[in-house]
């Protein structure tokens, strides 16, 4: 997620946060009344977490049930103030990659989980043993989940370290789960002891068969923890063995992407295009291009680069947000009665876009690509090195734009007042700043407003398919004389690809499934699952005060900023489940299930190539391994050498469960993991494998550390800048495109390694 840190994060984050006691709630009579919680984990009031206790049935929800948060019960900040449930309330279920968690006492501590037998991030396939002690269920095919467990290894003590269960691939949206925790053992190899509240259940006969499902209450509990007995006795688990067992229900398709299909829908309306005509990869005759307006051309002189023009500008996109413009702070707009977001009259967002044309394509036409930027970075991106060389070698164009809601514009010129008023008088929007930090910081201070964070992201994904449209739209960039030269068009129209990295390899998940003109797309060190993400990320931190970007400004991490506006630390793990909730709308995990070959209404199927970086600091390879399970993306084997496996299985597998690749050329959705090597020449190159824990890589070589566990450097730069990679990538991105086996049977070896021990 390759950070960018603009001028302005340091004061708009810190004043934020030293000013977030302002935010306390005045002492409401309601907090008289006690907020609803399970008592089946007195802990933390939301645990055990995700859990259809906080959930109430809704007839008109694809699930038939409803998340109901009591506003009493959701984490407070710092100032007391509970975060407000209202768009939580609005799904139907709970994430499909959710983490899951509690605080068992007793089983908070390596040697207690040891002693369980706790499926490890190392052997996933022990989901699958007949007695294993913790069990995901479906609970209508009664099919076992792939799972691996942890304990959290950044809590500050075993009275707050709770176990988390990760799902090693998504689940399936609108399905229930039973979660089944039993036998379970503490450090001493004793059983640990059900909750009282739970036993209750297990132990006495039931009194209330026939009683309705619960309601989120008290009320026919009874006869719903028997149908979860019922259920368990089916494939062999046996109550008397049960610890704790509780279900959950995941969001439906619907509730998941709702929001996102309704703009695109009516976005693209606009244009003069009807729902059923976006599958097609065909721009119908009768619609418009978005409008658009260029700012500027650099021309370069023969031999002095790759490029041969760089082209900027705008473009319109209508804007779903209660802010004018589409500006940061603003969630989206819902007209009266209308649980889909709606456009308030003339409001539209403006869009930069960057756009750098190849030497090659002005002997050929080039191939349109989105560019997908890193984490709170901008469009400025697509000026990489490593990209224009890339259009260069095979002849692309790469557009970029701010993938609002996780952006900042820094480098937007000053503009020119005579073009301003010159547009102004055609109906244009001025050019205004765009950067999201400092509503991020506000939302960190308050997440009640968090929406107004993913609202954005979700804005932004439409704007990359409007930019996207324009590439291919034969009266759109094509038609402009910027985009041409010697009278001819530089962009080949007939399809689309996207290219994103980090932070655009995450969002770019969602693009992907999205994405109408085109129908393949390369996520460049992606992942996906902020909750799973997060804590692995050096661009998060570990939560130290003085712990900085990697540049070590000294400004503080996310980690640090989140854990002080939220210091209830018993808190943090559903903190992050929660945030998921939302983050689905606007980032990979919520769009996994229809990413290729289950695609969205209205929207064609897509191939998928995913290139990661072994042992990658910023985005945690192993949550690549969960998106390429859920997606069905086969493995390039051998993925790793033997001696750099942590799994010590190498060529056959990446952290098991992915299939190989069975012949080349694959037509398919491909992962492909790319290596640096081990940590050489003095720490000055190579990298060591991920951590199993939920921790970032420590950086280089640190005196005092154990050498097994040097992150040395990060190779989060490393696949994009390979040749043989951008040669993979680019057989790949053509109409009939296929992923070849560029690496010749080997190991895929990134800059300065070749495999050699």
């Amino acid at each position: 997620m390759t950070r960018v840190r603009p001028r302005i994060a340091l004061s708009g984050a810190l004043a934020a946060l030293a000013s977030f006691a302002l935010l306390a709630l005045a002492s409401p009579a309601s907090a008289q009344i006690p907020p609803r919680c399970d008592d089946f984990d007195p802990s933390v009031c939301l645990q055990p977490f995700p859990n259809d206790f906080f959930t109430v049935r809704d007839r008109q929800t694809d699930t038939g049930r409803r998340v109901d948060f009591d506003l009493l019960a959701m984490p407070h900040n710092a100032a007391g103030k509970p975060i407000d449930p209202t768009e939580w309330n609005r799904n139907d279920g709970f994430s499909p990659g959710s983490l899951i968690t509690l605080h068992i006492p007793g089983l908070d501590n390596p040697r207690a989980l040891n002693n369980t037998g706790g499926v490890p991030i190392s052997n996933l396939q022990a989901s699958y043993d007949a007695n294993a002690p913790i069990v995901v269920l479906d609970a209508d095919t009664l099919q076992r989940q792939l799972i691996w467990t942890e304990l959290d290894s950044n809590a500050s003590s075993d009275s707050v370290r709770n176990l988390i269960i990760r799902p090693a691939a998504n689940l399936a949206e609108g399905h229930r789960y039973i979660v089944a925790l039993r036998d379970l053992k503490d450090s001493n190899g004793s059983s640990i002891p059900a909750p009282a509240a739970f036993a209750s259940y297990r132990d006495r006969p039931s009194k209330g068969k026939g009683a309705a499902p619960y309601e989120g209450g008290t009320s026919g509990r009874a006869a719903h923890m028997e149908s979860i007995f019922r259920t368990l006795a089916q494939v062999g688990i046996d109550r008397s063995s049960l610890y704790l067992a509780w279900d959950f229900t995941v969001a439906s398709e619907q509730s998941l992407s709702q929001r996102m299909l309704q703009i695109r829908s009516d976005a693209f309306g606009q244009l003069g295009e009807r729902p059923d005509q976006l599958a097609t990869m065909r721009v119908p005759t009768e619609s418009r291009p978005p409008r658009f307006v260029v700012t500027s051309v650099q021309n370069y002189a023969p031999g002095s680069g790759p490029l041969a023009r760089q082209v900027q500008g705008r473009f319109y996109v209508p804007c779903y947000l209660l802010t004018p413009g589409c500006q940061p702070g603003g969630g989206f707009y819902y007209p009266p009665g209308s649980q889909l977001p709606g456009q308030l009259p003339g409001n539209t967002y403006e869009g930069k876009f960057t756009c750098n044309i190849p030497w090659a394509a002005t002997q050929a036409p080039a191939r349109p690509s989105l560019y997908g930027h890193g984490l709170f970075g901008s469009r400025g991106e697509v000026n990489q090195g490593q990209l224009k060389a890339m259009a260069n070698e095979h002849d692309f164009v790469f557009c970029a734009t701010e993938e609002i809601g996780m952006a900042c514009a820094a480098d937007t010129p000053a503009p020119d007042p005579t073009q301003l008023l010159a547009e102004a008088q055609k109906g244009l929007l001025p050019e205004t700043p765009d950067c999201d930090i400092p509503n991020v910081a506000t939302v960190i201070a308050d997440l009640s407003r968090f929406n107004t964070m993913i609202d954005r992201l979700q804005e932004g994904l439409l704007a990359e398919l409007y930019l996207g449209r324009l590439m291919v739209h034969p009266q759109g960039f094509a038609s402009d004389p910027a985009f041409q030269w010697n009278g001819q068009p530089v962009i080949d129209t007939s399809r689309l690809y996207y290219d994103g990295n980090s932070q655009g390899g995450i969002l770019g998940g969602a693009a992907a499934a999205l994405m109408v003109d085109g129908d393949r797309a390369t996520l460049g060190v992606p992942g996906m699952n902020y909750s799973t993400l997060l804590q692995r990320s050096t661009d998060f931190g570990r939560g130290s005060p003085d712990e900085g970007p990697p540049t070590n400004t000294g400004i503080p991490s996310y980690a640090w900023l989140i854990y002080h506006a939220y210091p209830t630390e018993a808190d943090r793990q559903v903190l992050f489940g929660l945030l998921q909730m939302l983050w689905d709308r606007g980032e990979a995990d919520g769009y996994a299930e229809h990413m290729t070959t289950n695609p969205l209404p209205d929207t064609p199927a897509h191939t998928v190539l995913m290139h990661v970086a072994f042992g990658d600091h910023q985005v945690s390879d192993w949550a690549a391994a969960v998106e390429a399970r859920t997606i069905g993306a086969d493995l390039h084997t051998p993925a790793i050498d033997t001696f750099r496996d942590p799994l010590g299985v190498g060529g056959s597998t990446f952290f098991g469960a992915i299939p190989a690749i069975p012949s080349y050329p694959w037509p398919g959705s491909a992962i492909v993991v790319w290596d640096s090597g081990p940590i050489r020449n003095g720490c000055s190159a190579g990298n060591g494998p991920p951590p199993f824990p939920n921790t970032p890589p420590i950086a280089g070589c640190p005196a005092g550390v154990d050498p097994s566990q040097w992150g040395g450097n990060d190779p989060h730069e490393e696949p994009r800048n390979t040749v043989a990679a951008r040669q993979q990538k680019s057989d790949f991105a053509q109409p009939n495109g296929v992923v070849n086996d560029v690496c010749n049977g080997l190991p895929c070896y990134s800059r300065g390694w070749n495999g050699a021990p």
